[in-house]
């Protein structure tokens, strides 16, 4: 299956598709990891990291699902890590021509929710996953969930958020990701702190409740 990492222009997502890509090896999954963000972090992540998950490929390219999609091991979960939708609206339309599953990173601000479904200029992400459906053998866009990142212990905004996309139409997870040091300092470095592997094991654990996880 191919899981399809994006965000609006916000921080944290290639530190999230790490630290999943992490978790999923730790649940028996077989991981292969794809860079399609220009910034190739993911990329040099696995380059620096000894016993990362699965060498990354470079994989920013308009043409996603004609040339890198065929080749990949679809017996595997690969992952996908795209750059900011906004800016990079060309691959991000290859990438959900052919993702399973996608999830969407998202902190609880006012920003991103608008950046997610409103920007002020560009074409928002709930735009470009909509007329995916076109482009896709099914007719149908694929399954999306948003996972909200950067959430601080007893704040209003992550529950606020949560039910303004529910009420949008959008599917949020349960799980979160913690406003915590050691995750935003995840990139370059192994995953071997307790907060960087606890809130994606309950991640995968919840994705693979749900049946997102084939």
């Amino acid at each position: 299956m191919l899981i399809a990492s994006l965000k609006p222009r916000t921080m944290g997502g290639t530190t999230n598709s790490g630290l999943l890509a992490y978790a999923l090896e730790r649940a028996g999954h077989r991981v292969a990891l794809y860079d399609a963000d220009e910034s190739m972090q993911l990329w040099a992540w696995g380059r620096d990291v000894e016993g990362f998950p699965s060498p990354v490929t470079v994989a920013a390219d308009v043409d996603f699902a004609e040339e890198t999609y065929p080749g990949m091991d679809h017996d595997a979960i690969n992952l996908v890590d795209v750059g900011h939708a906004e800016n990079h609206a060309d691959i991000v339309d290859s990438v959900l021509e052919v993702a399973d599953l996608v999830i969407v990173t998202m902190s609880p601000t006012g920003t991103d929710y608008a950046r997610l479904t409103r920007p002020e200029r560009g074409t928002s992400l709930s735009k470009m996953i909509r007329r995916s459906a076109a482009l896709r053998e099914s007719g149908e866009p694929p399954t999306t969930v948003v996972l909200l990142n950067r959430c601080q212990a007893g704040a209003a905004s992550p529950d606020k958020y949560r039910d303004k996309l529910r009420a949008d139409g959008w599917t949020v997870l349960t799980s979160r990701i913690p406003r915590r040091e050691a995750i935003a300092s995840a990139v370059g470095f192994p995953c071997d702190k307790p907060e960087r592997r606890l809130p994606f094991d309950a991640l995968v654990t919840e994705l693979d409740k749900a049946g997102y996880l084939k």
